[in-house]
């Protein structure tokens, strides 16, 4: 018998191996079961259904705010015949308040500057740039993108609109705003017959993470008065009535009347706004409180790790309209601009 020599061999054997297999390949992938398909909410691993992912928002489903309505608290125009009032026919730049924005300024300036010895330094991520102007303060009631013509293009995409109103589709211009603003006077005098009163007894931090807080604000306190009440009914109505007409787009939520004092968004040069501490605000807010009938009261309060709110005591302060005023926008003296406003109280 004859020796084949190895690699002949090993290519012999490959050679019907391969035939074998090139035969009975019909019969073996018979024998193999047809591919599941997996479907597009059934897990592959475990046959699961698995949740559908809800579609993100872009930015370009956002509408940009360009204006709001607001109590102002400091710079309020001089008193014109009663109804609507628009901003064209404002001359003075005095305003109202005065006490109040001295007092505002005061604060900035004690939080701004280091300890009576000079040694400690300024409190951490405070900067002129984040401190608001107190000719710009004011309690917001609702923020809406509005077109100066109904020519232009809608600002507020319909997918964020509620389909249950078909007139929500249409474009809102500034009039369509300044026109409802004047329909709610009589249901806002029903409320009042004078100017509301608001007292600023609490100072409280948003956006906060452990001593870092994102915006410092005065406002009333959590205590239930007939003064505050008022100022909820209206805030309220007006809030309610613009967004059922469908200018204001964001959803209903407990009203938090809130004046900001601080706001960490605002920092320039702009980068990723970097949070501030807020324990030496409080801090020094407990210090300058006025006392009450123990005239150690003010020196009882301390400020401890979770405190997210003070007593403070910054007087009570006249709302005597609400105006819609231009986002971003500028004064004389740095105020924002005021397009249209209603009076409240008819005395």
């Amino acid at each position: 018998m004859v020796s084949l020599p190895l690699p002949f061999r090993f290519a012999t054997s490959l050679q019907a191996r391969t035939s074998f297999l090139e035969r009975h390949s019909s019969a073996l992938m018979a024998t193999i079961p047809p591919k599941t398909e997996v479907s597009a909410t059934t897990s592959s691993s475990r046959g699961r259904p698995r949740r559908p992912k809800a579609p993100r928002a872009t930015k370009s489903d956002i509408p940009r705010p360009t204006h709001f309505l607001s109590f102002p608290l400091v710079y309020i125009p001089p008193l014109l015949p009663r109804g609507i009032r628009n901003s064209m026919q404002v001359q003075s730049s005095q305003g109202h308040h005065p006490t109040l924005r001295s007092r505002i300024r005061d604060f900035h300036s004690k939080i701004l500057s280091s300890s009576p010895d000079g040694d400690a330094p300024v409190i951490e991520g405070i900067d002129q740039s984040i401190l608001v102007d107190p000719r710009r303060l004011h309690l917001t009631i609702g923020v809406m993108a509005l077109s100066s013509t109904s020519t232009e293009s809608s600002p507020a995409p319909s997918s964020l609109i509620s389909d249950d109103s078909n007139s929500n589709s249409r474009v809102r211009t500034v009039s369509d705003a300044i026109a409802l603003l004047q329909t709610l006077a009589p249901d806002i005098n029903a409320i009042s017959d004078e100017a509301l009163r608001l007292p600023l007894d609490k100072m409280g931090v948003l956006k906060t993470q452990r001593q870092q807080a994102g915006v410092l604000y005065v406002g009333p306190s959590d205590t239930v008065t007939e003064e505050k009440d008022k100022v909820l009914r209206v805030f309220d109505l007006v809030a309610q009535r613009f967004r059922q007409e469908g200018f204001i787009l964001e959803p209903s939520r407990p009203a938090v009347l809130h004046c900001t004092l601080i706001n960490a968004s605002h920092r320039k040069p702009r980068r990723i706004p970097r949070a501030f501490s807020y324990h030496e605000i409080f801090q020094q807010a407990l210090s300058e409180r006025p006392s009450s009938s123990d005239p150690n009261s003010s020196h009882q309060l301390s400020v401890q790790d979770n405190l997210k709110s003070i007593p403070v005591d910054f007087g009570t302060w006249a709302i005597s309209e609400i105006q819609l005023c231009k986002m971003g926008s500028h004064g004389p003296e740095n105020e924002y601009v005021s397009v249209a406003s209603i009076p409240i109280g008819s005395k």
